[in-house]
């Protein structure tokens, strides 16, 4: 087990006592093995985006209707998820949708996505209409929450830990588990590709797991490094001290990756301990680009599918699970729920033992 800033002993107690809610969720989004495949289609503006360009593509621009990004969304949800533990999907396009179709199967769980979907730089907040309550009583299995980090601009950090200590506590109140993303982001007058971005990004990375660790169950996180350009011995340095940082188990996120390059960084990633991978437009990002609905389907029925079955791959072969992160058997799990539990361990025995047949 990876030596973390929090007491690896403290890991392992979050864990165990890990609320029944809580753990529910967790192992309904996770693999036989506690290893996490989750597909990721909580986009909204990357949707509006690819099938804008579509529509542009074939002569007819237009703007995306709510029914086009619905019906992309439960197409993917129908052909791809029935190879992922877990399905991540937003409530304006996707969540309540993807039940009510019973395109999501039962033996696959559902991530919501709690935040507004904002620019970065700006202070996060809830999806207007929506909270952690709603998801928990939808029957989700988890919660999702965004945040962008500049890890050295103090006032952003300040409001967004703040809006992260308010989601999990709601989280906490709920019983639901949640799962934390982190994103870095080029400050004004940067774009990606700019050395100063670059240069600062994989310390951004390093001190937002820092931050967000111990107000989550789940981090979700980006590959510390340039998989183009970075020495392998590099990226394998960067990538054990985030496995160290990191003080819950984490997932590697896409972050619109090119899928050649991110089964690159999820192979690596996994032999550092990271627990599985939450990928979107990297296993679909060509469906948009498809020329008719039946090209479009016959995408995610081949490539899609064959994406999806390669990061499968590399999980079973290399992702650790949540369990052995933590260092926990069934056992253990079985041995920390008292006969009391229900109760809070405040149960009084004054009356009788029954006598009864029930």
């Amino acid at each position: 087990m990876a030596q973390t800033a929090e007491k690896p002993a403290q890991v392992r107690t979050h864990f165990k006592n890990l609320t029944a809610g809580k753990l529910m969720g967790l192992r309904q989004i996770t693999d036989a093995e506690g290893r996490f495949r989750v597909l990721a289609l909580d986009q909204s503006n990357s949707f509006k985006k690819a099938l804008r360009a579509m529509h542009e593509r074939a002569g007819r621009p237009a703007e995306p209707t709510y029914e086009e990004i619905r019906d992309a969304k439960l197409e993917m949800t129908r052909i791809l998820s029935p190879l992922a533990s877990a399905v991540l999907l937003d409530v304006n396009y996707g969540a309540r949708q993807a039940v009510n179709s019973f395109s999501l199967p039962k033996s696959v769980g559902l991530i919501v996505r709690v935040e507004a979907s904002k620019d970065a730089g700006i202070p996060s907040e809830y999806e207007p209409g929506w909270s952690v309550e709603q998801i928990k009583r939808m029957g989700a299995s988890a919660v999702k929450l965004l945040v962008y980090l500049d890890t050295e601009d103090a006032a952003n950090v300040k409001a967004q830990i703040a809006f992260v200590e308010q989601v999990s506590q709601e989280c906490r109140r709920h019983d639901i588990l949640l799962m934390t993303e982190e994103l870095s982001f080029p400050r004004k007058g940067e774009d990606k590709s700019s050395p100063a971005y670059k240069t600062r990004k994989v310390s951004n990375i390093f001190k937002a797991a820092e931050l967000l660790g111990p107000l989550t169950d789940i981090l979700k996180l980006e590959f510390p490094g340039d998989i183009r350009n970075d020495s392998e011995n590099r990226l394998k340095d960067n990538l054990a001290k985030l496995d160290g940082i990191a003080v819950r188990p984490w997932v590697l996120l896409s972050a619109g990756e090119k899928f050649d390059l991110f089964s690159k960084q999820a192979d690596l990633a996994m032999s550092a301990g990271c627990s599985g991978y939450m990928a979107g437009r990297a296993i679909f990002n060509e469906y948009f680009e498809q020329p008719t609905p039946q090209a479009r389907h016959a995408f995610l029925e081949g490539t899609g599918a064959g994406r999806m079955r390669t990061l499968n791959k590399i999980i079973e072969t290399k992702a650790q699970s949540w369990m052995k992160r933590c260092d926990l058997k069934a056992s253990d799990m079985a041995a920390a729920v008292a006969a009391d539990w229900y109760a809070g361990g405040k149960l009084k025995k004054t009356a009788p033992a029954s006598s009864g047949d029930y």
